[in-house]
């Protein structure tokens, strides 16, 4: 008795094991989360539903309910063929077309465009679709594509294509992913320094660019002369609300103390800024009065000279006049000396201190 009684345990575990087992796959198809159960909690509902397990199979009509949902959920999983992923790329302002795969030796009964649940374009080879389209798409039957103009940032993201065939009840999926880029304009480059050109303060800008990049400034500096001589002050990439394209600028503080800089841009994207200087030398407070002195002198020399001359052309008798000419033409070659000698004091200044810029930006 003892040895049945032990035999007949057995089989009733293991009838509500198999029971167990059945209802968390019936509990899998009709709430299709079987991966969010851990397996403490499929063992302990098998424990709570093996008492009830016995009715619910001897049931037909449950049964015959499982039956029916499991062929649903596998004719469902079936009915479906997916391709791999698409990518595509386009600009703002551009246009795109989208080129769903297609068997083009089946008759296409209908054919969809959308994002996101959203219809975009399609046809019905029976009827017309009421439902709205984007106005700025067209599509080609004939190539079961679609074709989008007026790009703009908004437009980004997967499109599905959605297709069935005459001779087939099944649904053949394909998804195209869309990138809109956008191409940020050319960097412009202000710069204000101090009155001692001891530092300078430069800002590159640029505006329109997708996707969001940052502004890098670019110049003939090593990492220690970098890091000594360029301090960033502010950078920035804001989006605009409205187009959702970036506008990137950086502000830079620049010591002068090490001489000129030659060779800066600034480039963000593809896109990169004019070369400018930084930095440069001012003009010598020496060589500015020597300039300005040299300027008030020689015009008046000139026009003192040229009364003197026209004085004496008009002299017609005495007997200086031969005499008085030739002083005035000795000051007029004087007047001419002190000239080229103002244009060679200057040129030999000039380069001079152009010289001691070159030997500080060589060290």
């Amino acid at each position: 008795m003892e040895l049945k009684k032990k035999k007949k345990t057995t089989n009733q575990q293991t009838s509500d094991s198999y029971s167990s087992t059945h209802y968390a796959y019936a509990y899998y198809l009709e709430e299709g989360s079987p991966l969010a159960r851990s397996h403490t909690e499929t063992r302990q509902e098998s424990t709570m539903a093996s008492s009830c397990n016995r009715q619910y199979f001897l049931n037909p009509r449950l049964s015959l309910r499982l039956v029916i949902l499991l062929w649903t959920v596998m004719w469902a999983v079936s009915a479906k063929e997916r391709a791999a992923d698409i990518y595509l790329r386009g600009e703002v302002g551009g246009n795109v077309t989208f080129h769903c795969p297609v068997d083009k030796t089946r008759t296409v009964i209908f054919f969809y465009f959308q994002i996101k649940n959203e219809f975009v374009n399609g046809y019905y080879k029976t009827k017309d679709i009421t439902r709205p389209v984007w106005e700025n798409t067209r599509v080609d039957c004939n190539e079961t594509a679609v074709h989008m103009y007026g790009l703009n940032i908004s437009h980004s993201g997967k499109y599905e294509c959605i297709i069935q065939y005459a001779d087939s009840t099944r649904i053949n999926e394909a998804f195209i992913e869309l990138s809109v880029t956008a191409n940020y304009s050319k960097p412009t480059i202000t710069t204000f320094c101090d009155g001692e050109n001891l530092s300078c303060l430069v800002t590159c800008s640029s505006h329109g660019g997708y996707p969001r990049a940052k502004m890098i400034w670019n110049g003939p500096m090593s990492e220690n002369t970098t890091n000594h001589m360029l301090t960033i002050v502010n950078s920035s990439e804001v989006p605009n609300p409205v187009t959702m394209m970036f506008n990137s600028s950086s502000t830079a503080n620049f010591n002068c103390s090490n001489g000129q800089l030659t060779g800066l841009s600034c480039s963000v994207g593809d896109v990169t800024s004019d070369v400018i200087l930084v930095c440069t030398p001012k003009v010598p407070p020496v060589l500015s009065n020597v300039i300005v002195g040299f300027a008030c002198v020689v015009p008046f020399v000139l026009l003192l000279g040229l009364l003197l001359y026209c004085k004496c052309k008009k002299r017609q008798r005495g007997k200086d006049r031969d005499y008085f000419c030739q002083n005035v033409a000795v000051l007029i070659h004087f007047n001419s000396m002190l000239f080229i000698q103002h244009r060679v004091i200057t040129e030999v200044i000039s380069r001079h201190f152009s010289y001691r810029a070159g030997l500080d930006c060589t060290l």
